[in-house]
């Protein structure tokens, strides 16, 4: 379709299809992907799925991993999402749903997921610049979901002791821990993404495990781009 890009990764091993004018993976989702940690025979959900790029990512780096499901609320995507599942070989392992999270208790039964992965909006309304491309609005400002959503979904998806993985801009970090406390997610796991050393941290990546302790692990900080401006050794390994 003139309207879309297929785009190659991992050395030619996935290929995904995006809209070339609406919304498109960015490199969050690609340092999200790579900071889950799946175990044999989890059951896994993420919400606000997109074109599948996480998804596709973890299935195929997790292949004792047997069942991946994938909410997204905007058809366009969701069907790009399909597609692109269907184009990596993965109808087996993982199924689209086109449908909205906060509607979680009518798609699945409670205490269901081991995991649930979500790349939540980042900004409240009435704040930042509101992007004229809806499915790129929808898809970074808290029109049709929000980190609460993804909160509530998530306890009522996961077992106890399941696991939430998210990544969430830092200036909204008190934000992000006093949501999943209010909601029995428990911070474990705790990775501050910075553009360069030297630079404030823009992102973090938080796993919180539902039910868990107070108890928290901060990892070494993820620099994206070295001085001359080329991904680190590290993120330059996820398009590997």
């Amino acid at each position: 379709m003139n309207d879309e890009t297929l785009d190659i990764l991992l050395g030619g091993k996935v290929k995904v299809i995006q809209s070339k004018y609406g919304y498109r993976f960015a490199i969050d989702a690609i340092i999200l992907a790579n900071f889950v940690h799946l175990r044999r025979g989890e059951r896994v959900l993420e919400l606000g799925t997109g074109c599948g790029i996480i998804l596709i990512l973890l299935a195929l780096k997790y292949l004792e991993v047997r069942e991946f499901f994938g909410l997204e609320i905007q058809k366009r995507l969701a069907h790009q999402a399909k597609r692109n599942i269907e184009l990596n070989g993965l109808e087996e392992k993982i199924q689209i749903l086109c449908a909205d999270m906060r509607n979680i208790k009518g798609l699945f039964s409670p205490l269901s997921f081991d995991v649930v992965i979500s790349n939540p909006p980042y900004y409240r309304l009435g704040t930042g610049r509101l992007n004229p491309v809806l499915e790129k609005a929808i898809g970074r400002h808290e029109i049709m979901g929000s980190l609460l959503d993804v909160a509530e979904a998530s306890l009522y998806a996961l077992k106890e002791g399941g696991r939430l993985y998210l990544i969430y801009p830092s200036t909204r970090c008190v934000h992000l821990f006093s949501t999943l406390q209010k909601y029995r997610l428990e911070p474990k796991r705790i990775r501050w993404v910075h553009p360069r050393e030297g630079q404030r941290a823009n992102f973090v990546l938080v796993e919180a495990r539902k039910g868990g302790s107070e108890e928290a692990k901060v990892e070494p900080p993820l620099f994206i781009y070295q001085g001359d401006g080329n991904y680190t050794k590290e993120v330059l390994s996820y398009y590997k």
